[in-house]
């Protein structure tokens, strides 16, 4: 009878948060993606036989996925310079990449990386001025000091809230940035003087987009771990890294020493779509994030990750087709994603590592708080894909004795 009552009074407190999250003034569902790198195979067979470029097959299986979302942002590490167009390690990629990933649902371009300078002046000043012809929003580089204070930080009302996002790379590569281009440098008093500007302009909720660490290493480094807390000290709510080429660690506690909670920090999203193939660096992960704001204050409702992974398809009697698909799904159905022989074994130990790596680093914070996984499966067969209502916990609160998170009832994706 006891714990009939309990139940009974824990599904009055699920419905009466159900009934306040619907009362919300703002909602926001974000969806953030890694390395867009450059490398030349990938142009190669994404190159048709008039010499234009087809980039669809790429994002054909997660286009639905990020299309859902309310915001969809990732780190464009290539220039637009035009031809000749080249790879590693000065990267000029066609403009219909650009326009491939903006066809694919993707709002928003973070420029700020160590690969910004590749093709100096031209290659800043024209990426700019193509992302702007393809009406897409971007930030991080600037033509000059002047766009740079007209345009940022970049300001995003959706849904009721207000968002900031701010770019920073701890370098380019050796290269000088070229006068008067600007980079934005990961540089503590220039930081706090764009997170005190996003304030004045009413930001309900700062997000930094940071370029940073070591590559190839599956954890976070001290300075790193540093920074992410200087930024939250500030009023950064959310940290979202990439640089590495690796997926590394993650948290929803930058700072256990402070009472605030969450803090939620994604220290590299690993590549998203490369033609890297050491093994961790032929994928990455989606990190999916949601607001919720009420009265004045914005709050991280959920947040979850999906691992992609980076298949290498064969077509049209041996001609190579690079395609981004969800590794969990992938492994399930590999007939739908036609991933089979040594691809199902290569795409089996990125999932397995990339899994055993994020539920590791998290072991020592119990399930109520860790960044969950999420399935998705594809449009190509909705017979696979089902649709149910699931208890969704967020918002720390005590119950109890208990750190019990508010119930919100959403349907998603599972």
């Amino acid at each position: 009878m006891r714990l009939k009552r309990l139940f009974c009074l824990m599904l009055l407190v699920a419905v009466a948060c159900k009934a306040a999250a619907q009362q919300a003034d703002g909602h926001l569902r974000l969806v953030f993606a890694g390395d867009l790198m450059g490398h030349m195979p990938l142009h190669k067979a994404a190159q048709q036989s008039d010499g234009s470029y087809d980039y669809e097959p790429c994002f054909r299986y997660i286009k639905d996925y990020v299309e859902s979302a309310d915001l969809a942002i990732l780190n464009l590490e290539v220039t637009l310079a035009g031809k000749p167009y080249t790879g590693f390690p000065c990267f000029s990629s066609p403009d219909a990449y650009a326009a491939a990933a903006r066809d694919a649902g993707f709002d928003i371009f973070a420029t700020a990386n160590n690969h910004s300078v590749d093709k100096g002046r031209r290659g800043i000043e024209r990426t700019l001025r193509i992302l702007d012809s393809l009406d897409i929003p971007h930030l991080g580089t600037y033509a000059d000091e002047q766009q740079r204070i007209e345009s940022y930080p970049l300001i995003v009302s959706r849904n009721g809230i207000r968002l900031a996002l701010l770019n920073y790379t701890y370098g380019t590569n050796g290269i000088n940035v070229p006068k008067p281009n600007i980079v934005n440098l990961i540089d503590t008093v220039q930081m706090l003087q764009d997170i005190e500007k996003a304030q004045r302009y009413g930001a309900d909720f700062i997000i930094a987009l940071m370029h940073w660490g070591v590559e190839y290493q599956r954890h976070n480094n001290k300075e790193q771990q540093s920074i992410a807390r200087w930024l939250f000290d500030h009023g950064c709510g959310a940290v979202v890294g990439a640089h590495p080429h690796v997926v590394q660690n993650l948290t929803i506690d930058a700072n256990p020493d402070n009472d605030r909670y969450p803090e939620p920090v994604v220290y590299s999203l690993g590549n998203f779509f490369s033609n890297q193939q050491d093994e961790d660096c032929n994928g990455g992960i989606m990190f999916e994030l949601e607001l919720l704001k009420q009265g004045d204050k914005t709050e991280v409702y959920s947040c979850a990750y999906m691992p992609v992974f980076v298949h290498r398809a064969v077509v049209d009697g041996g001609r190579r087709q690079y395609r981004i698909v969800p590794s969990s799904d992938a492994m399930s159905y590999p007939e739908i994603y036609d991933v089979k022989g040594s691809e199902l074994s290569r795409l089996e130990r990125f999932d397995r590592s990339t899994r055993d790596l994020l539920l590791g680093c998290q072991a020592d914070i119990g399930n109520l708080y860790r960044i969950q996984e999420i399935r998705f499966y594809d449009k190509a067969q909705p017979a696979k894909r089902r649709r149910q209502w699931l208890p969704y916990l967020d918002n720390w609160t005590p119950f109890y004795g208990f750190p019990l998170r508010r119930v919100a009832w959403r349907s998603r994706a599972f």
